[in-house]
């Protein structure tokens, strides 16, 4: 074991001394900015606060700030949102620390977000607290997700088991809706460009006394661009509605309403043969909360996601082939807070159901605890879940963090945390589809150490984790068997880092990760396929009176396609370029160029992914 430990941080040096991304001189430059910027923070007042500092949700299910999180984290807000205006989510996660993006292609295609190393299964997508996911396959549709009504990611990285049981041994991202607030507002925005691209978006939101609302609609479509065949576009349609409702009561209770859909048509090739999945996405939850003392609150939430689609022939008919999947479950969750700490207890029922090929459903009772705490400058984080599953064994996962705040500006962390993954249905049925079990599929399980140091300023920071992750009964997909690999494991070294000087915003991220197969037999120590070992991703704005400039790099290195490392996808890094121009009051216009190198790239072998496109959109800001 020491053998194995022994020398990683040379690795890792080793990884960025030979890295196949070739950073651009700028970011080296721009390196220095930040580190001069934070010279000069630390002559200012220690109190001052950090501006890049952010609310964080996601990683204790309670508001606590990006600089004291005891768990890596990464939150794109509404204002970076707005200013890159992407067209999927995937543009967004793409390049983030420990995140690899696999899709079959381009706009609606098969997208597949894996975190530090896990299966695909092991990143959670949480749409405002509803996890949502084919429990066919496992994985969320990532593409799916209509990213013109999303106002704010998070993304959480490592084990979150404790918190939100199978399908979190990578980490979480969460999408959030808007909500509604004091001022009217409604906007519309029109967009067109490249492949046949257009899209309306329109929204109103307010408050009437107690009472908030917000409501929105909108379209994309798009003529698509070849993925197999060289002459063959392949559309995407999306059309999404979104209702939220919100009342506060006298008695400082409250009662919440989401309703979020999206469904249209996109086509792929299978075999030779073009083919259509006619999909919906569904998210709908009630949750209700009150104060039941000055330092307890409760809340209630019953919700259900639906993941379904049929498949379509080339004339637009029913080949027969469906998938619906339903979750619905009922989550009570207690948050009470005594001096320095602050405890959440909370039990869920989970029932899941699916239609297609075959038919399956499963429930699963959790109970869940946590508790953070405060001691002078040191904190304490302590997690434990129970999962019992009505196909297999009661699932116990939990952590432990703990932080240390050495001054105003550097904070240490270190964690320890284990997480597990439900098999899917698809992999409990695989002889449906002519695969031999290995052996009877077992749910995947895993244990994560981390160490950390942040550094905040007034106008910057910085972050890195250091991070092991090992890995058990792993499921592969390998034809003509479908099993269980024993062990594989995953080390990797995450930097970030943000500064502001003036007009300008800076944010970069890179990600060193080496990935093992550790069970025995002929694909002992190779590479986890799809995951590279470097990637990276730059972005920086100036900022003008009436608008701004901008631009985002995206870089990964090589990485296997399969598990034996015969099949090489070669690195690649994107430049994106974007323009922002305040034209009147209410109105605002925006040109996005990307991939403006036109560069040619592949994350799944044989699936090529868009060119360069030009977009080009107008809102009104009404009130």
């Amino acid at each position: 074991m020491m053998n194995d430990r022994a020398g990683v941080l040379d690795l890792y040096i080793e990884d960025i001394m030979n890295t196949t991304i070739s950073l651009p001189k700028t970011f080296i430059a721009l390196g220095l900015l930040a580190h001069q910027s934070s010279s000069i923070a630390q002559s200012d007042s220690s109190t001052e606060l950090n501006t890049l500092s952010q609310l964080v949700v996601t990683a204790t299910t309670t508001e606590q700030t990006s600089a004291k999180s005891l768990t890596s984290v990464t939150v794109i807000d509404k204002k970076t949102l707005q200013a890159q205006q992407p067209q999927e989510l995937s543009e967004v996660l793409a390049g983030q620390p420990g995140i690899d993006i696999v899709s079959n292609g381009g706009y609606g295609k098969s997208t597949s977000v894996l975190t530090r190393g896990a299966n695909s299964t092991g990143t959670k997508l949480l749409i405002d607290g509803v996890p949502i996911q084919s429990h066919s396959l496992g994985t969320p549709s990532w593409q799916y997700i209509p990213i013109s009504q999303v106002e704010r990611v998070e993304i959480v990285r490592g084990p979150k088991s404790s918190l939100y049981g199978s399908s979190a041994s990578g980490g979480v991202v969460q999408v959030f809706l808007p909500e509604g607030n004091a001022e009217t507002a409604a906007d519309v925005s029109v967009g067109a460009g490249s492949f046949g691209t257009r899209q309306v978006d329109t929204s109103v939101s307010g408050q009437e006394g107690s009472a908030s609302y917000v409501i929105s609609a909108g379209t994309f479509r798009t003529d698509g661009t070849p993925v197999k065949s060289e002459n063959k576009s392949m559309p995407y349609t999306n059309d999404h509605f979104m209702a939220r409702f919100g009342y506060e009561f006298d008695n400082d209770a409250y009662i919440k309403m989401l309703v979020m859909r999206a469904a249209g048509e996109s086509d792929y090739e299978s075999y030779g043969n073009l083919r259509s999945n006619d999909y919906m996405n569904q998210v709908m939850a009630l949750t209700a909360g009150i104060d039941v003392s000055e330092s307890w609150q409760s809340e209630l939430q019953l919700r259900e996601a639906r993941d379904e689609y049929d498949v379509l022939d080339s004339d637009g008919n029913a080949t027969g082939t469906f998938y619906n999947s339903r979750s619905q479950a009922l989550r009570w969750s207690n948050t009470v807070w005594l001096d320095n700490h602050e405890f959440v207890v909370g039990a869920e029922r989970i029932e899941d159901d699916f239609e297609g090929s075959y038919s399956k459903d499963r429930q699963s009772n959790s109970i869940f605890a946590q508790s953070l705490s405060q001691f002078g400058q040191a904190s304490v984080q302590l997690n434990i879940r129970a999962d019992h599953y009505s196909e297999y064994d009661t699932q116990t996962t939990g952590g432990v963090a703990l932080g240390y705040q050495l001054d105003d500006h550097y904070t240490l962390r270190l964690s320890g945390r284990s997480s597990f993954t439900a098999p899917t249905f698809n992999s409990m049925n695989a002889e449906n589809w002519g695969y031999t079990l290995t052996n009877e599929i077992r749910p995947e399980t895993s244990q994560t150490i981390e160490a950390g140091i942040r550094a905040d300023f007034a106008n910057m920071y910085w972050d890195a984790t250091i991070y092991q992750a090992d890995y058990q009964d792993l499921i592969s997909w390998t034809y003509p068997t479908v099993g269980n690999i024993d062990a594989a494991r995953a080390q990797g070294l995450e930097l970030s880092s943000g500064v502001t000087v003036e007009q300008w915003s800076l944010a970069a991220s890179a990600t060193f990760m080496e990935t093992e197969n550790r069970s025995s037999g002929s694909e002992y120590g190779k590479q986890l396929a799809r995951r590279a070992k470097q990637s990276a991703r730059i972005e920086l704005d100036r900022h003008f009176e009436k608008g701004l400039l901008g631009a985002t790099l995206v870089g990964y290195g090589q990485r296997y396609d399969d598990a034996a490392n015969s099949t090489v996808l070669p690195g690649f890094g994107l430049l994106h370029l974007r323009a922002q121009y305040d034209l009147a009051e209410y109105w605002k216009a925006s040109v996005q160029v990307k991939n403006a190198l036109d560069k040619g790239y592949q994350t799944a072998d044989g699936y090529r992914n868009p060119g360069r496109g030009i977009f080009l959109s107008v809102q009104y800001s009404a009130f």
